[in-house]
């Protein structure tokens, strides 16, 4: 059985019991999952939940220190977000990686089995090509730690080799751009965060797992002492009628979508239920809280949406 990277405050709000309507979507949501279940799809929601707002700051910062982007913005900030959570260097983040290629690979699994027609013409890559695109800057900083995600796609151990010089590549790449902006006076970034009350009540709950793993406070803590942004930025969580997350360069504002969080929790916690029986035993309740959904559909990130 995996250890928990939880906050223990998120870890705490699970062990509660969760009476009265407000809590009743994610009761229903988590219903008939063990304990290690509950978690595993929590913290699967807690780890994409962090791609996507690190994928929105790569947006940000390249909207405002206007960033030289050669090839689609999209694409770069997806290597600019899995650098950041690489740099971060820390069991969170790269579970969050883990996830997050997960995410993705289980988004075009969900596609290919409902003969989606594949959107070419789509501001993004594809998801699977998204998924190998990560993993390929994570084996290229430590192939042995994120050796088990690459075995998950079959990535080619070739390939593998490859991915080495191409992370230091990018590495370099973008932390040089970066590097004029860094801070060097010692002083922090002030951010406004908001975790706002949604009007849905099925996702007040989801809204009260947001805001007790602080996803918008860990974006602001790693970036405030970083570079050198103007004060005023506003990291906002919010209802927002679909799932997505967004940077709107005129408000000057990350936005992240409860639905998001809803759309992760419910995906692995349905998989849980529908999967196979288990005896109620620790061998059994480890391989089912290892595995994960066979599909799921996850919404690409937009700039801005408007």
């Amino acid at each position: 059985m995996r250890r928990s990277l939880l906050p223990l405050a998120l870890i705490g709000l699970l062990a509660l019991p969760m009476p009265g309507a407000q809590a009743a979507a994610l009761t229903d949501d988590l219903q008939g999952l063990s304990k290690q279940q509950v978690e595993d799809s929590v913290e699967f929601a807690f780890g994409n939940a962090l791609f996507f707002l690190f994928h929105e700051a790569g947006h940000m910062l390249v909207s405002e220190f206007n960033l030289p982007v050669l090839g689609r913005e999209e694409d770069a900030v997806d290597t600019l977000s899995t650098l950041l959570l690489l740099e971060a260097d820390g069991e969170v983040f790269d579970t969050a990686l883990t996830d997050s290629v997960d995410g993705w690979t289980f988004s075009a699994e969900a596609s290919e089995a409902a003969e989606e027609e594949q959107a070419l013409w789509d501001v993004h890559a594809l998801d699977r090509q998204r998924a190998f695109s990560m993993v390929c800057m994570m084996v290229g900083k430590d192939a042995e730690k994120f050796k088990e995600s690459a075995d998950n796609l079959e990535f080619p151990e070739e390939r593998r080799k490859q991915c080495v010089g191409e992370y230091q590549k990018a590495r370099d790449s973008w932390f040089g751009v970066l590097k004029p902006h860094q801070r060097t006076d010692g002083q922090n970034n002030k951010f406004t965060i908001t975790y706002k009350k949604p009007n849905n009540k099925e996702l007040r709950d989801y809204a009260d797992l947001t805001k007790t793993a602080k996803v918008l406070d860990i974006l602001a803590e790693l970036l405030s002492g970083l570079y050198k942004l103007d004060d005023g930025i506003k990291l906002t969580a919010a209802e927002c009628g679909e799932s997505n997350a967004y940077w709107s360069p005129n408000e000057r504002e990350v936005t992240y979508c409860y639905e998001l969080t809803q759309l992760h929790t419910q995906t692995v916690a349905n998989y849980f239920r529908n999967g196979e029986d288990n005896n109620g035993d620790d061998e059994a309740e480890e391989k089912t809280s290892e595995a994960k959904p066979a599909s799921t559909k996850v919404f690409g990130t937009a700039t801005a949406r408007k």
